[in-house]
C-alpha cells in the first residue's frame, strides 16, 4: 500500500452545488459526473448503490466528490463532510489482512466467486476513520478517466 492518499473521497447531498463551491474555492475542474450503477454489498448484508461521483483532475491529491442514495454509506445528510482517504495497493489481499489484524474492519468489497476481495475495498476502524484501498490494477482506468474531454 502506498503512504500518500491519490483522493479524499468527500460525501455530499448536492453534488452540482459542491462542484461550484469547490471549483470557485480550489480552483479545480471536475470529470463528468457518473456511476456504474453496480450494486454493492457490504459485509453487513447491506446493499449499497454505487453513487454518483465526480473527480478533480488536479492532484496529486484529487478530491472524489460522491452524492449517494438515502441509506447507503454515501449519503450526506447535511453538509458534506470527508468519508474516506483512498490508496493504491499492488496487494488488496494482503493488505486488508494486515489492517483487520490491526482492528480495521472490511466493510465494503467486490468479491470474485470465491468471496476474496478485488477491484477496492472500504475498510474502517471503530471512530469511524475510513480507508479505500485500490488494486494497482484500476490505475490506468483512474488515470483515462481524468484525461477525457468531457469535463463538468
Amino acid at each position: 500500500m502506498e503512504t500518500t492518499p491519490f483522493h479524499v473521497g468527500i460525501v455530499t447531498g448536492d453534488l452540482a452545488a459542491s462542484m461550484d463551491l469547490l471549483s470557485a474555492a480550489l480552483g479545480v475542474t471536475w470529470t463528468a459526473p457518473g456511476s456504474g450503477g453496480a450494486v454493492f454489498t457490504g459485509t453487513d448484508g447491506s446493499r449499497q448503490p454505487q453513487p454518483v461521483s465526480c473527480i478533480s483532475r488536479e492532484g496529486p491529491i484529487h478530491v472524489d466528490l460522491i452524492q449517494g442514495e438515502p441509506g447507503s454509506i454515501w449519503a450526506a445528510a447535511g453538509k458534506p463532510r470527508v468519508h474516506h482517504f483512498a490508496y493504491w495497493t499492488g496487494d488488496l489481499a494482503g493488505d486488508i489482512q494486515r489492517l483487520t489484524a490491526e482492528g480495521w474492519r472490511l466493510e465494503l468489497t467486490l468479491p470474485d466467486a470465491e468471496g476474496a476481495p478485488t477491484v477496492f475495498a472500504y475498510l474502517i476502524r471503530e471512530d469511524g476513520f475510513r480507508l479505500e484501498l485500490i488494486d494497482e490494477a484500476g490505475r490506468d482506468a483512474y488515470e483515462k478517466r481524468l484525461e477525457r474531454e468531457e469535463e463538468a
